[in-house]
């Protein structure tokens, strides 16, 4: 369990820090440029196809953060119906 939860942790961070390094730089070339004017960032509200985008990158992030836990859940799983499958006639 320690390395599934240090792997989600891992990969968390990464995904963070990226995105952070992202946001970062289009803030600062957007603020350069004088396209983006001072807290329009945090302003923003998506319409719908935004927030339907959102929610799919939100739940792909989900699926890789805790693929790990799954992963070893299903592992798991497979090892205690494996005894009974094989018992069967």
């Amino acid at each position: 369990m320690d390395e599934q939860l240090l792997a989600m942790i891992v990969g968390l961070t990464s995904e963070v820090t990226v995105l952070r390094a992202r946001l970062d730089a289009a803030e600062r070339l957007l603020a350069v440029s004088g396209t983006l004017p001072a807290g329009a960032v945090d302003a923003f509200e998506p319409d719908a196809e935004a927030a339907a985008q959102r929610e799919g990158l939100r739940k792909a992030t989900l699926d890789k953060v805790f693929r790990p836990l799954r992963e070893a859940a299903e592992a798991e799983l497979t090892a205690m119906n494996a005894p009974a499958e094989e018992t069967l006639p």
